[in-house]
């Protein structure tokens, strides 16, 4: 028998309640997630653990700091990503290419779609 590994996505937010929104949603879908991370240095060192599939991105965290550095990791992993904020998308493209971008607020299955997008097999 062969036992599946449950897809691992790490999420970076800063506010408590989207945060429990977003795990709940990838929760329900049967999705393990790694955070939620609050702040840059935390993000930055779990974009580069083992295990992850994927992740959901907040753009301005806690302090003031931005989540690009961790963004910048995931990339060097090759791990796709998204994020989910608020800010205006033409500043994330400056910043990372044309990435998918969920603006909040959001519905549980928008949340759901996206990561599914971003955990289909890639072809190499």
């Amino acid at each position: 028998m062969v036992i599946e590994r449950q897809p691992c996505v790490l999420v970076v937010e800063d506010e408590f309640l989207t945060a429990l929104l977003v795990e709940e949603a990838l929760a329900e879908a049967g999705i393990r997630v790694l955070g939620p991370a609050a702040k840059l240095d935390q993000a930055v060192e779990l974009a580069g653990a083992d295990g992850v599939d994927a992740a959901l991105l907040d753009v301005e965290l806690a302090g003031g700091d931005e989540v690009f550095p961790a963004a910048e990791v995931l990339a060097e992993r090759n791990i796709p990503f998204a994020f989910v904020s608020s800010c205006p998308r033409d500043r994330v493209e400056d910043r990372c290419g044309a990435r998918p971008m969920l603006s909040k607020p959001f519905r549980d299955r928008e949340v759901q779609a996206l990561t599914a997008k971003l955990l289909r097999p890639r072809r190499r």
